[in-house]
């Protein structure tokens, strides 16, 4: 009777030994995915501030983009009037160059 008693009890020991192993390796293991966590929520932090200066950007060339059209418009309806057309249509070559420039750094980040 003891001696099957020793048995259980070694036996006991045993699982119970490996149990704590296995506790330890799975606590190291959610303490990676912790800071993986931690290090994936930062980059989400700063992938979501880059969209929105991208966002911000966007609407500023927008803007822009509406001032060149007006002066197309303007260039286009004074063909018959004083209003100097050569300096008209060089401010808009000027607006177009600026408005590729933007776009192409919107293309190369």
């Amino acid at each position: 009777m003891k001696s099957e008693l020793n048995t259980q009890y070694l036996n006991l020991q045993l699982k119970i030994g490996g149990m704590m192993d296995r506790l330890k390796s799975n606590q190291g293991t959610i303490t990676e995915k912790q800071a993986q966590i931690e290090d994936l929520q930062q980059k989400l932090t700063e992938k979501s501030e880059e969209l929105a200066k991208a966002k911000r950007r966007l609407k500023e060339l927008e803007k822009n983009f509406k001032k060149s059209d007006n002066f197309a418009k303007i260039v286009a309806s004074t063909d018959n009037t004083a209003v100097p057309t050569a300096e008209l249509k060089q401010k808009l070559e000027e607006y177009i160059t600026k408005i590729d420039h933007c776009i192409d750094q919107l293309r190369n980040p």
